[in-house]
């Protein structure tokens, strides 16, 4: 069947009651609604964006507190590496000082020795010299075959005596 009083292009009285309704509803949901939702969403921007500030701010300190610490760790270790690099020249310098004095103490050492031993040879060569002149008697002596006077013979006994420490002077040197 047909609809035959109706045309559905031309609006009757419901289509207006629905777009009153409609526009009724929207103004509602405009004036009441909307605005908490906008200003929930714009809080919740501005908290993001906040929290994206104070995340920067907080990279930004992080940064800085990264670079500080290895500004002073590296002058710590310069630092430490200048305390080594003194304390290795401190014991360079202390064991050269040690060597000389202990060179020093060794030539002393040495030369006291030194003089120790001259002073006993020259004492060891008195006493034979002492003792030479008796005993190129006792040879001349025996030579002879008869005995020799030391207070006469003199002369040729220190002659021989001279000779002796002549030798033993060149022998020695």
């Amino acid at each position: 069947m047909p609809l035959v009083g109706s045309i559905f292009l031309i609006p009757n009285g419901t289509f207006f009651a629905e777009l009153i309704l409609f526009l009724l509803v929207l103004a509602i949901v405009a004036k009441f609604i909307l605005p908490p939702i906008d200003a929930a969403r714009s809080a919740r921007a501005e908290t993001i964006r906040s929290a994206m500030h104070e995340s920067d701010e907080g990279l930004a300190e992080a940064d800085r507190l990264v670079a500080e610490r290895r500004r002073v760790l590296d002058a710590a270790r310069d630092e430490a590496r200048g305390l080594l690099e003194d304390a290795a020249a401190a014991a360079a310098e202390q064991f050269e000082q040690g060597r000389a004095l202990g060179q020093d103490e060794h030539d002393r050492t040495l030369a006291d020795a030194q003089r120790g031993i001259d002073e006993e040879r020259q004492r060891v060569e008195r006493e034979l010299l002492a003792k030479l002149d008796g005993l190129v008697v006792a040879a001349a002596s025996q030579v002879v075959g008869q005995p020799v006077d030391l207070s006469r013979h003199r002369q040729i006994v220190d002659a021989a005596v001279a000779r002796a420490a002549s030798v033993a002077s060149s022998q020695g040197a």
